[in-house]
């Protein structure tokens, strides 16, 4: 055991721009796994969009015991984000694992619709949580085994291309909703699990000889005894170091802890925004069309272009900084909207929008990179179950903060929850450069001053 403060600190290499740029074998792969997630999203965006109102209009529920459903779900979810990581990583391959559990998630949608009771609604609502949050993870394992170095790029890369299929999923539910009847709404669960079973079904198009970017490297080097093997993380098992050592992987823990803070600014976006603006501002109702609109189609446009830019642990953390700090001003721009007559409301708004734009696009390049590039290779599975985990349960505990920060406070709820965002972005850099001295030649110290060598 070493002090790992007294040792040299070797920063991550600067990536080569050209390996943005994949050979032919991964690009193949790489368009598999953005159809996969288009696919996925589409039907995502529908069934997000229509399935309330299917509870409360259909299954006669009120909104508070299907928000209670929702987070319980949520709420269950979380347990099995790191486990599910550790099974890629040493154990399952991932793309039957992302396989299997969108197929089951599949299997459990259509389940809704012969749900009858409250409590059968719940079991269905968790059992779906706890295949998607499996399937997540295991999709963002073989993200990162095919983005090798610049694995936040092509994750950049998936999600623009996914918010746009998305958002057409979501367009197509203003259909089912202009229609209203119990058989649309059945009809568009049903196209939304073909979609989620179509999902797994193209990851199984993965080669199963994917390999881990550390088995790229053993392959061009030479052979080497203890390497991983392609597409085989049980190989890897043997080196995998403790069984949960995300858990005390202190660094890493805070810049999930921060996103997860920073992550609240999309559910004030989508949550909280359309209230404020109906309901305590002068501002016209289509606002809320037109923002929503623009948000999706910035991030679709911009985020691969950004992540590209955010392409070291020290840039990223400067970049989460510099997007607390827009997040911060979009808060206190959207309490003062609240005052003005309407057309100094409406540039007011439109200026907050333009800073949460901004703020989403580098907390989210940010997070992609430090998230990705600081997760040891051997468990890198398990870290990115962990941060899953902590962005569930961001987007399960959101609606409910925002919505008493917002809403119930008024306008000192606003700037309270931008100074939070503002903080939290700024202490992102020391956090970095905490994780990056604890990351030396394989190692990484727990943060406790005692490092695992490998």
């Amino acid at each position: 055991m070493t002090d790992t403060l007294s040792s040299p600190v070797t920063s991550p290499p600067a990536p080569d721009p050209a390996a943005d740029r994949p050979d032919p074998s991964d690009a193949r792969a790489q368009r598999i796994v953005i159809g996969a997630a288009m696919t996925g999203n589409a039907g995502y965006g529908l069934l997000s969009t229509i399935t309330i109102l299917y509870f409360s209009t259909h299954l006669h529920l009120a909104a508070s015991w299907i928000g209670l459903a929702l987070t319980i779900a949520g709420a269950c979810a979380m347990l099995l984000g790191i486990p599910a990581g550790r099974l890629a990583d040493t154990t399952v391959p991932p793309r039957l694992g992302a396989a299997l559990s969108y197929l089951l998630l599949a299997a459990t949608e259509v389940c809704v619709l012969v749900v009858d009771s409250y409590y059968g609604l719940v079991v269905v609502l968790v059992v779906a949580a706890g295949f998607q949050m499996t399937a997540a993870t295991m999709r963002q394992t073989i993200v990162a085994r095919l983005g090798g170095p610049r694995a936040s790029v092509f994750r950049a890369k998936v999600t623009a291309r996914s918010n746009l299929a998305m958002m057409v999923g979501m367009a197509a539910s203003s259909l089912v909703i202009a229609a209203g009847s119990a058989t649309a709404y059945r009809s568009a669960i049903v196209v939304c699990c073909v979609l989620t079973a179509a999902q797994g079904l193209l990851f199984l198009a993965l080669p199963p000889g994917l390999a881990a970017p550390a088995a790229k490297t053993l392959a061009a080097d030479g052979p080497a005894a203890d390497g991983p093997a392609a597409d085989g993380p049980a190989a890897e098992a043997g080196r995998a170091g403790s069984r949960w050592e995300a858990f005390t992987d202190l660094p890493y823990l805070s810049i999930c802890l921060i996103y997860a803070t920073l992550v609240l600014l999309e559910t004030v976006v989508t949550v909280a925004l359309p209230l404020w603006i109906t309901q305590h501002t002068t501002g016209p109702g289509w606002l809320i069309a037109v923002f929503g609109v623009a948000n999706t189609l910035a991030i679709a446009c911009l985020l691969t272009r950004t992540a590209r830019k955010v392409n070291t642990p020290r840039r990223a953390g400067r970049a989460m900084a510099v997007g607390g700090v827009f997040a911060g001003v979009f808060c206190v721009l959207t309490a003062l909207a609240s005052g003005p007559a309407v057309l100094p409301a409406v540039i007011v708004l439109v200026i907050a929008l333009l800073a949460s734009i901004a703020a989403e696009l580098l907390t989210v390049s940010a997070e992609m990179e430090l998230t990705m590039t600081l997760a040891p290779e051997h468990a890198k599975g398990q870290y990115l179950g962990l941060s899953q985990t902590a962005l569930t349960a961001a987007t399960t505990a959101g609606p409910s903060l925002v919505t008493l920060a917002c809403l119930t406070w008024g306008r000192p709820g606003w700037i309270l929850l931008g100074t939070l965002l503002a903080l939290a972005g700024l202490v992102t850099p020391a956090v970095t450069a905490w994780a990056e001295r604890t990351r030396r030649g394989g190692g990484v110290d727990s943060g406790w001053g005692a490092s695992h060598r490998r």
